[in-house]
């Protein structure tokens, strides 16, 4: 092992861990580490923060994932700052990292691992140490099969020739279908693992079509057809690899705006062709795009302004905050021994009181939760 107090190497070189060789698949996974392990193991890096001084040198942190979680990492250097910089600067968000000797803690009821650097380290690991689907969560291939054959089963059922025109540009792409069937609906927050955009489309679609019943005076075609595309901008808003990340026109522009702007150009490819599609067809679909988000706070460009723009804003609202909600209780129900757990709610800037276990305590009397 490399003497890490006496580095002297090039600036861009990797230091305190040797190479491995060859693919190795991970044996540790974040959801089995507990407080008071010891850490060897590799991790994709999903953000990092800037080097900072602390009392005895120079720190930094950093939040790692694999496709069972994600936990921050703290990196604890010592008075040489130009060696921590030359540390940090030497690997990026979306590497794979490799940790030797860091402990797990807990820091505000958290866990996390801290890598002293007088009895640890880390190091950037090459494209052929690592396989990929061990740090990128992602639904079975055959239930996004499933999802998707779904999803057509809807689309099926439009019965309007033009926007049946509009989606067959999209999905007769091979190329298309596969992206949309594999991205993910988010970076966190809700559906954040491969097929997860497919599977909230089909559930916005589902309750769609739900209150499209309810309500049979609403445009069912254009509702469902709004449904399905509301998201397609995401396919170019994030890119995957052993992490979620954006895109450069991802954090420019964002999904909205290039969803918008990627029908409209299918529907001039539609026109070039010969075939008719109606403008005010087009304006409501691209209004009901352009305002799924419902909320000027919510990035949303357009306030709904149809019937059927609502309906897609409620369901598509409901579906992400109920998976958000699911998942967030998913994360923490290993954490904790008790039936309550204090989650954080956006919505009133504080931590609030979530019940765990109501599928196993469905019969528990109510006396015996007071």
């Amino acid at each position: 092992m490399a003497d890490i107090y006496s580095y002297d190497k090039k600036a861009d070189e990797q230091l305190m861990i040797k190479t491995d060789s060859g693919k190795r698949r991970k044996e540790i996974f974040i959801e089995d580490l507990r407080e008071g392990d010891t850490v060897n193991e590799a991790f994709s890096v999903k953000m990092k923060s800037a080097p900072r001084s602390y009392r005895k040198g120079t720190w930094f942190g950093f939040t790692v994932v694999d496709k069972t979680g994600e936990i921050p990492v703290r990196f604890w250097g010592g008075e040489n700052k130009d060696r921590v910089k030359r540390l940090y600067e030497s690997f990026s968000v979306g590497d794979v990292i490799k940790i030797r000797s860091g402990n797990v803690e807990i820091y505000n009821d958290k866990m996390q691992i801290s890598i002293n650097e007088k009895a640890g380290g880390l190091r950037r690991c090459n494209p052929d140490e690592y396989v990929t689907s061990d740090y990128l969560p992602a639904l079975e291939e055959k239930e996004i099969s499933t999802l998707y054959t779904q999803l057509k089963t809807y689309m099926d059922q439009i019965t309007n020739e033009e926007l049946q025109h509009l989606l067959q540009q999209f999905f007769q792409d091979d190329e298309f279908v596969q992206a949309f069937t594999h991205m993910p609906s988010a970076m966190t927050h809700h559906h954040n693992y491969i097929g997860g955009n497919l599977q909230h489309t089909l559930g916005v679609v589902r309750l769609c079509d739900n209150i499209c019943k309810m309500y049979p005076n609403l445009n069912k075609d254009l509702v469902i057809a709004g449904a399905v595309l509301h998201d397609v901008g995401k396919l170019r808003e994030y890119k995957t690899s052993t992490s979620i990340e954006k895109t450069g026109i991802g954090n420019f522009i964002g999904h909205i705006v290039i969803g918008d702007r990627w029908i409209r150009e299918k529907i001039e490819h539609i026109r070039a062709e010969g075939y008719e599609f109606n403008r005010n067809l087009e304006m409501y679909l691209c209004h009901m795009i352009l305002s799924h988000h419902g909320r000027y706070e919510f990035g949303s460009p357009r306030l709904p302004k149809l019937a059927e723009a609502v309906v897609l804003f409620q369901a598509d609202l409901m579906d992400s905050q109920v998976k958000n909600f699911l998942q967030n209780v998913e994360e923490k129900k290993d954490d904790v021994d008790e039936n309550w757990v204090f989650m954080y709610d956006k919505d009133i800037n504080a931590k609030k009181p979530v019940y765990m276990d109501i599928k196993e305590k469905v019969n528990t009397s109510v006396e015996d939760l007071l």
